[in-house]
């Protein structure tokens, strides 16, 4: 398999991570959907990543779907997600939230792209106070191990991709460890394992 994105891209790294979680041997072509739109074209035409280039040539896209299918492959035994029941929808309800800040945080980054004297500061406000919102949300459920029971799960990996997006990038003055010591201690564990240190694009840069 082939997965194409940057690790930057933490759908990518979601993504990433999981396959590397699951055992599941892939090629990373790390092209940047903002300057190597060529080279992603050929795999993914509206330049979307990240985009999995299955043994059998067929490419899918989103991570949500991607990771899906990769749930289906190994079966329940093995998925990072539980099959039903109060574990299924307490991981997707971390996921859901998980994401909403990554997509805040994706917001911020647009905007700091612009020239300044186009940026709107209010709206980069509305966003940071919007994404801590979600972390103090995750902040008060974390516990002393995984977030869902006792295995990792999707919910850690989206939660963990997150907050390091905030605290090592876009947010580090009001996400770090001081203001939100569980989900920080949480990363920490997350990251003594290979999956997730061999994909931390702040620790690489």
């Amino acid at each position: 398999m082939k997965l194409i994105g940057p690790w930057f891209s933490g759908y990518t790294r979601r993504v990433g991570i999981t396959l590397k979680l699951l055992g599941m041997p892939f090629e990373h072509l790390s092209y940047h959907a903002y300057q190597q739109q060529e080279l992603i074209r050929p795999f993914s035409p509206m330049v979307k990543v990240p985009a999995l280039v299955l043994d059998d040539g067929t490419i899918m896209y989103d991570s949500s779907s991607i990771i899906d299918f990769l749930h289906e492959v190994v079966g329940p035994e093995r998925a990072l997600l539980a099959k039903s029941g109060a574990e299924r929808r307490d991981a997707l309800q971390f996921v859901g939230i998980g994401s909403a800040i990554y997509g805040k945080l994706g917001d911020i980054y647009d905007e700091s792209l612009r020239p300044s004297e186009h940026q709107i500061q209010s709206v980069t406000e509305s966003l940071g106070k919007q994404a801590l919102a979600g972390f103090k949300m995750i902040e008060a459920q974390v516990g002393k191990s995984w977030l869902v029971g006792d295995t990792l799960s999707q919910a850690d990996i989206m939660v963990v991709i997150a907050y390091q997006t905030a605290s090592l990038g876009l947010m580090s003055d009001s996400v770090n460890a001081s203001a939100f010591p569980k989900i920080a201690g949480l990363a920490d564990r997350a990251m003594t394992l290979e999956a997730f240190s061999a994909t931390n694009p702040f620790s690489q840069a």
